[in-house]
């Protein structure tokens, strides 16, 4: 059982379902080239039996772009459409004991209500090298060249289960912020890092 996850979180920023599909598909494309465990995702079920007869995901624009237009918020009453909620999907790989991960994506939201965020939730299988700065950079930069966020997170459970709550970047295993907020969280300033495309990575 995972007791770390990848975290990236972005505030408001409007998206059709196909500009998130497009991004789920890069995210997917880079995650499959990490692990053999980040390769094949199935759709939740009811059991792992029935999960485990659910269509394989895709890479394909048109497959996840159905999924995230499934994916929608709706309200109680009529049905109708929260656009501004923006879109979900969530998936898991199948697997058992150290090597099981799931994955959240939620895209497109646009709603200015404090403490809701786009977001991707990735539980991190044990098996996984976290000891390797390498490996969690490539983690990292997959998230961040896919999803574009304002800060993303590898960490423990333990570690993410009370700052999570705040809602702001926080350092466990590694941090990532972009430019446009970094100065915005002066307890990091001075830390070294490593240079990305839009910011920077910080490792405890």
């Amino acid at each position: 059982m995972s007791n770390s996850f990848l975290g990236a979180y972005w505030g408001p920023r409007k998206e059709s379902a196909r500009e998130c599909a497009r991004r789920a598909s890069t995210f997917l494309e880079d995650l499959s080239t990490l692990s053999d465990d980040f390769i094949e995702w199935r759709l939740p079920g009811r059991s792992r039996t029935e999960a485990g007869r659910s269509p394989r995901l895709t890479s394909d624009l048109h497959h996840l772009e159905t999924l995230f237009l499934k994916g929608v918020n709706r309200r109680d009453v009529g049905g109708e459409s929260i656009d501004e909620l923006g879109f979900r999907i969530s998936v898991w790989n199948g697997a058992g004991d150290d090597h099981a991960a799931s994955l959240t994506m939620r895209c497109g939201l646009y709603s200015e209500v404090p403490g809701v965020n786009n977001a991707v939730s990735l539980t991190i299988p044990s098996e996984f090298d976290l000891d390797s700065v390498a490996k969690v950079r490539r983690l990292l930069v997959s998230v961040i060249r896919a999803w574009q966020p304002d800060w993303a997170v590898v960490a423990s459970s333990s570690g993410g289960r009370g700052n999570n709550k705040k809602n702001a970047p926080f350092l466990d295993r590694a941090l990532y912020m972009s430019s446009s907020i970094k100065e915005n969280y002066p307890e990091f300033l001075g830390l070294a890092g490593y240079e990305v495309a839009g910011g920077e990575i910080i490792f405890s």
